[in-house]
């Protein structure tokens, strides 16, 4: 394939078939054994054309996340997950983006609804620069972008860079209070940054901050009390049962204490109370009972 078609075209047969090829086992493998040869001698900056209402985003072909944005038009390894938030958001006046890292979340929210507001929050500069230029790209005034990272309370910590095994995933950086040293960034809770500005309903809420989710609700206890969340769609980050840190475990007890109910991500979410089934998920959705 590499012999017969020239870079260019190379390329452009890349992203059809990440596309369009109906089968997904082996592609994400195929794409990036091929990317180096279809980019040829080229700079690797791209404008992805994403598949949410052909919004358009700044991408580094080098770094993991970034080449699936260009090549897929998506997350392709959150595909699934990213057509269950598209529907959630459907209805959704207010949607915050906790632990954006490149917007992609906030970008399919707005696709399913142009209406909503979306803030997006996100702690690493370069990240929140990039989210930032695809805000102003595709004319967003309603994408609010927070350099900041949500904790239990406002203030400031240390973010840790993290770029996993092959160094080319920039968006498993984390945030750390205890830490006095190192690159210093802004910290926010949610109750401080809602009271700060009116919103009185999150209705939908994504959380992904690396195993920091239970900071995250600490800092939205009054919220939580007030019944001022809805539906949330979070990561879940397990420990060893045994261990009283686990931040999934502290997370579920907090939302379960606070009325919620809890789901697998899907087309049609099947709510129920806490249980060991949880373990078996990586995400959960969790609605608010009435």
């Amino acid at each position: 394939m590499t012999d017969c078609l020239p870079p260019e075209a190379l390329e452009k047969a890349l992203i059809w078939y990440a596309r369009h090829f109906p089968l997904r086992r082996g592609k994400l493998r195929l794409v990036n054994a091929l990317w180096r040869a279809a980019v040829g001698d080229s700079s690797p900056q791209r404008t992805a054309e994403l598949i949410y209402r052909r919004y358009r985003i700044p991408c580094d072909l080098n770094e993991t996340l970034q080449r699936q944005f260009y090549f897929f038009g998506t997350y392709f390894l959150e595909q699934r997950l990213l057509e269950c938030w598209q529907k959630l958001a459907v209805d959704a006046r207010i949607v915050f983006d906790v632990g954006a890292n490149a917007g992609i979340y906030s970008l399919a929210a707005l696709s399913s609804n142009p209406r909503a507001r979306v803030y997006a929050f996100e702690p690493t500069p370069e990240i929140v620069a990039r989210l930032r230029a695809a805000a102003e790209l595709n004319g967003l005034n309603q994408l609010n972008v927070q350099e900041t990272a949500v904790m239990d309370e406002p203030g400031y910590a240390t973010l840790i860079r993290c770029r996993g095994d092959d160094g080319a995933n920039d968006g498993m950086n984390f945030v750390r209070r205890q830490s006095e040293s190192g690159e210093r960034v802004r910290t926010e809770s949610l109750d401080t940054f809602c009271h700060a500005r009116g919103i009185d309903q999150i209705d939908l809420m994504k959380i992904d901050v690396q195993g920091h989710e239970d900071s995250v609700l600490r800092g939205a206890t009054g919220l939580l009390k007030e019944a001022r969340i809805s539906l949330i769609l979070m990561e879940l980050n397990w420990r060893t049962e045994a261990d009283p840190r686990c931040p999934a475990t502290q997370s579920v007890r907090l939302l379960e204490s606070s009325g919620f109910c809890f789901a697998k991500p899907s087309a049609e979410p099947r709510w129920q109370r806490s249980g060991t089934w949880l373990r078996q998920l990586g995400d959960v959705l969790a609605k608010r009972v009435e």
